[in-house]
């Protein structure tokens, strides 16, 4: 069911770009190293809070694809931070803001055309995901 004929779509490579990158959309969870100790809860639970709690920690936590304006801002992002001697995040983010409106329709084409082919791209990573499953 979908518009894309098969030899344009990549083979599945679990969590690999095409390139052999892992995907940006992948982080791996952070598993914190603490003593471990057996736990039984006084109801005779053998699975306390924190054991379900390392159980959800070992799901991967997967990221929404990142927007036209994302993708401008991770490509400009050292290019500003290299002219100007502010480092504050925000004041970046601000220059960046009003030069992404200062781009004309054509200029921005390029970053919405990144856009969708990062949310295909992700879409067949992960057909079932939702922005849902972070929360």
């Amino acid at each position: 069911s979908s518009r894309f004929s098969p030899h344009m779509v990549p083979p599945p490579t679990h969590g690999l770009h095409p390139s052999g990158i892992p995907h940006p959309t992948i982080v791996s969870p952070i598993v914190k190293q603490e003593a471990s100790q057996p736990s039984t809860s006084p109801g005779g639970s053998s699975k306390s809070p924190v054991a379900v709690k390392k159980e959800e920690e070992k799901k991967p936590h997967i990221k929404k694809p990142l927007n036209a304006f994302m993708l401008y801002m991770k490509e400009m992002r050292a290019k500003v931070v290299a002219e100007c001697t502010l480092k504050e995040s925000a004041a970046i983010n601000q220059i960046l803001g009003r030069r992404w409106h200062s781009l004309s329709r054509e200029e921005q084409a390029k970053y919405y055309e990144l856009a969708r082919k990062e949310r295909q791209l992700h879409s067949q990573l992960y057909p079932t995901w939702s922005a849902r499953d972070n929360y």
